[in-house]
């Protein structure tokens, strides 16, 4: 390229322009094909996994299969159905302590074999009370075997697995964790006799993880039962692996995020034993994997970055000339010269173009004239909004106070005036904007009650009481301000012993409430007639109707809010009035 282009030129950021959008055209591409690739690979990867544990829910499935038969075998056997009537019959007799009279294990000693698996088996009766035991931990088996869980049991009426517990045998002191296979016992007359219940060793089921390459886990919960890994029982998934057990999904697999790794999860819900079978395999040694076979797409990439360097090169030479006459004039035009318009010496686009500029700069220079009178207007108008909100007589009030006050060298009480002043015209003029936040009209009225209660501290004190549940929403500069004038004009200022006044605001049924409270001079019936007319009157205007202060509110809450705004007045002649404003509590911008 040429020394005269600039690194700040039209040519070079056009040629970055078409450089950037063909190299990534062509990374977008390269990455496309290569996530592709990889999201391909990870599918079957989740495909072949859940049917890892697909073939492994089959086995283990197989393997409580063989204990369900043994169970259901013991439990028409001749004999224990003897042993419990029998043991039934004592225990009814001489109390259930009897129960511990009896030794179950040479009743089940005679019968067939067990499965392996099956390291234990023990009576109990309805209540889940051990019948015989001798070889178990009666305390273990009561502990678990609670009324709770019986109740279930007795609901359910079929023979079922209950959830891993622990067993420990009397003689070793041996602690074994198992699931438990309880099978209803029943004599010829289909009477509940007790329960027989196998309890399967779950170490048992540790071979059927071995011949698989993943690895392998079986949860109960969030807690781990066996694992290819040989990690101890009971250990927290969240210890082992690092993720939450929330994350699990039913018969699917998820990719997680862990500290040092992400890795693919497989889920699978078995739920005879209401456990999760999971896989687990590094996400990362899977994607650099599958990226390593991938050579090919790196040599394109590198050609079309070649490509995309001359293609540029040459587009942007082509096409910086026209562009250039346009920057020229435009410079000129940011100087301030309005006056100038594109020479057009061609009929393609850049023509187009320069004659829209052309075009374009005549309405700008329209436009310009048009804003500079808009301006003047504008600022006439806030100047006379100004002038309306400033209310002359109440100044003017206030600084008389407030020269008395520094006279009689009470200059805190003068300053803590002026800044209550200051602030309540802050907040009235609030930069021209008509709608204002409910905070924002509680700091007006509170500044407007303390230059009052400056005025006429003899007769008169106020509390506000505002719950700031409504300070967010929505309502017309000075909504209150009117309200508590009238109820210190016309009610507190009127009686003789003064009086006190309260303003109140707070959010019910979904509505925005106001009280202005006041123990002045009330208002006469017909006048309350007049105020409520008045708020259902929204044709009413300034010149028209009096009390213009009160239907100024109504009117300008009814356009906010469509109409839905309550006006209520409660008032005994020389003793309280409280007038009450609601509107719904909706948020409005400006």
């Amino acid at each position: 390229m040429s020394k005269k282009v600039a690194k700040s030129s039209i040519t070079v950021k056009y040629f970055s322009m078409i450089f950037l959008l063909i190299v990534l055209t062509i990374i977008a591409f390269f990455l496309f094909t290569r996530s592709n690739t990889i999201e391909a690979s990870l599918a079957q990867k989740k495909i072949s996994d859940l049917a890892t544990l697909e073939a492994l829910a089959s086995n283990i499935h197989s393997h409580m299969s063989a204990v369900e038969v043994a169970g259901h075998f013991l439990s028409q056997d001749k004999d224990i159905v003897d042993f419990f009537e029998a043991t039934n019959a004592v225990a009814k007799r001489d109390g259930p302590l009897s129960y511990r009279n009896f030794n179950s294990a040479e009743v089940l000693a005679s019968k067939k074999s067990l499965p392996a698996s099956v390291i234990a088996v023990s009576c109990f009766n309805p209540r889940g009370i051990p019948i015989g035991e001798q070889t178990l931990s009666r305390n273990r088996l009561t502990y678990f075997f609670h009324p709770t869980l019986m109740r279930e049991i007795r609901e359910n009426g079929d023979a079922q697995w209950t959830k891993t517990f622990s067993i420990e045998s009397v003689a070793e002191h041996i602690v074994t964790r198992v699931f438990a296979f309880v099978v209803p016992v029943t004599n010829t007359d289909d009477k509940l006799l007790g329960y027989l219940t196998l309890f399967l060793d779950i170490n048992s089921m540790s071979p059927f993880l071995e011949p698989y390459k993943e690895d392998l886990y079986i949860l109960e919960n969030s807690v781990i039962l066996l694992s290819k890994k040989g990690i101890l029982t009971n250990t927290s998934l969240f210890s082992e692996l690092k993720f939450s057990y929330s994350l699990l999904l039913e018969d699917s697999s998820v990719i997680v995020r862990t500290r040092d790794d992400s890795l693919i999860v497989t889920t699978k819900e078995f739920t005879p034993l209401e456990i999760k079978l999971l896989s687990t395999s590094s996400h990362n040694d899977f994607s650099s994997a599958i990226a390593t076979g991938l050579p090919s797409l790196l040599t394109f990439l590198l050609y079309g970055i070649i490509f995309a360097f001359v293609a540029s090169l040459l587009i942007a030479r082509l096409q910086a000339k026209p562009i250039r006459q346009m920057q020229n004039l435009m410079n000129k035009v940011k100087q301030g010269d309005f006056s100038l318009r594109l020479k057009i010496t061609s009929k393609d686009e850049f023509g187009e173009l320069g004659l829209t500029l052309n075009s374009l700069l005549n309405r700008i220079q329209t436009s310009m004239a048009e804003q500079k009178r808009h301006q003047q207007v504008q600022q006439k108008m806030e100047l006379q909004m100004i002038q309306e909100q400033i209310k002359p007589h109440f100044l003017y009030n206030v600084l008389e106070i407030t020269s008395s006050m520094i006279r009689c060298n009470l200059n805190s009480e003068a300053l803590a005036t002026v800044e209550h002043l200051a602030n309540f015209y802050r907040v009235s003029l609030s930069h021209g904007s008509d709608i204002i936040s409910v905070s924002q009209e509680i700091q007006l009225t509170e500044n407007y009650l303390s230059l009052q209660k400056t005025r006429y501290i003899e007769f008169m004190d106020y509390v506000l009481a505002i719950s700031p549940a409504i300070y967010q929403y929505k309502i017309p500069k000075l909504t209150l301000q009117p309200l508590i004038e009238n109820a210190i004009y016309h009610g507190v200022k009127e009686k003789e012993t003064g009086g006190f006044l309260c303003v109140s605001g707070y959010l019910e049924n979904k509505r925005v409430v106001f009280e202005v409270f006041d123990t002045g001079n009330g208002i006469a019936p017909d006048k309350i007639k007049d105020l409520i007319a008045l708020s259902k009157n929204n044709s009413a205007s300034k010149d028209t109707i009096p009390h213009f202060g009160v239907g100024s509110i109504i009117r300008r809450l009814n356009i906010l809010y469509s109409g839905d705004v309550t006006f209520n007045i409660d008032s005994t002649k020389g003793e309280y009035t409280c007038i009450t404003l609601s509107f719904p509590a909706n948020n409005h911008s400006d």
